[in-house]
């Protein structure tokens, strides 16, 4: 696998440029924020943002042993994904924990393209090469900018003209001229709203980014990446996945291909055979404060739960969470609890995810 020395976007000096408050995410320099969080976060929702995420992996698998490796390794079935499509998926260990979530495209009739969180690249290779097939690590060839939001399609028709990628469905993608190179465009991303991530050659990628901003993008950081995900319910690596934590109590059944044969099968089997012994719920606050992970959720006076995620919602204008607990001990959507933030009680309710309603992309 290629050493890392220093990991380094390829659109660094584009975001210190920018006076970007930067941050270490995953071993990476990334751009926090820019002008601050609820306006990023806004402008999305609004209009159209532009994220760098190109510190998540690239992991580009061949061959009729790779097709085969990636099967064991993930829980969709890439056997059966049309070239030309993208799927969301788990990787899990052989007790049914989660190692990472990805997404999976198929680029021809023996090649994917597996996309880890950038601090589970090296578990994720690791895991497919242990099932029988060494991937190729792709981390510093590409650079990934998610252009999202209910202008997005306006926007990079108008950056990209030609490029037929607004005729996309939900999850398909197709390859695109970056800036005189070979590139991929794909209807995907991770805020609820309409966009595309683009896989632009590292050489390029400065320049799509400048040419998105100047066409009316604003540039967005992690921060409002985290808010955006969250009001829409999504799991985030290390706080709704974990080793410890299986996909059916994250509620991501959805993502599991019964019939394929991915490593973990069998315990998962087994918990959706007995039912997951616990759940992911949301909390909406009504009083004022910011949950956070870890924060303790009780009701009528009993802890249900805790924190997995928790932020303030820009749209909802109220704090907002994701917590874990019991099955048995969680009350139905509506019930009042109550979220201990260190030594202050927030009162909140109860609500099934996503906390708004979008149109998760379409």
């Amino acid at each position: 696998m290629n050493g890392r020395e220093e990991r380094r976007t390829p659109l660094l000096e584009a975001h210190q440029e920018l006076g970007a408050k930067l941050t270490e995410f995953g071993g990476w320099r990334m751009p926090l924020q820019y002008g601050g969080v609820i306006a990023e976060h806004n402008a999305v929702r609004n209009s159209v943002g532009i994220f760098d995420v190109s510190h998540l992996g690239k992991l580009r698998v061949v061959g009729d042993e790779g097709g085969e490796a990636l099967q064991r390794a993930v829980t969709a079935d890439v056997q059966a994904l049309e070239v030309g499509a993208a799927r969301y998926a788990l990787v899990l260990t052989h007790k049914g924990g989660t190692i990472d979530d990805v997404f999976v495209y198929r680029i021809g009739d023996q090649e994917w393209l597996v996309v880890p969180n950038a601090a589970n690249n090296d578990a994720v290779f690791q895991a497919i090469s242990s099932a029988g097939h060494d991937p190729i690590d792709e981390w510093a060839d590409w650079a990934i900018l998610a252009i999202q939001g209910p202008d997005s399609f306006d926007l990079f028709d108008r950056v990209f003209p030609g490029s037929g990628a607004t005729g996309l469905k939900l999850h398909r993608w197709k390859t695109v001229d970056v800036m005189g190179e070979d590139g991929i465009v794909a209807r995907t991303g991770y805020t609820g709203e309409r966009g595309f991530e683009l896989y632009a050659p590292a050489n390029s990628a400065p320049q799509a980014f400048k040419a998105l901003l100047d066409a009316g993008g604003a540039p967005v950081g992690l921060g409002a990446r985290d808010t955006l995900r969250l009001e829409m319910g999504f799991a985030l690596y290390g706080h709704e996945l974990t080793t410890e934590i299986n996909p059916l109590e994250a509620g991501l059944g959805w993502a599991v291909a019964w019939d394929a044969p991915f490593r973990g099968k069998d315990a998962l089997e087994a918990v959706r055979s007995e039912g997951p012994e616990r759940k992911l719920f949301g909390v909406v606050c009504s009083d004022k404060g910011v949950p956070r992970q870890d924060h303790a959720v009780a009701h009528e006076g009993r802890e249900i739960g805790r924190l997995t995620s928790g932020n303030f919602s820009p749209t909802l204008g109220a704090g907002i969470g994701l917590a874990l607990g019991p099955t048995s001990a969680t009350p139905s959507a509506g019930a009042e609890v109550v979220v201990t933030a260190r030594n202050r009680s927030i009162a909140a309710a109860i609500v099934k995810p996503p906390f708004i309603k979008k149109g998760s992309g379409g």
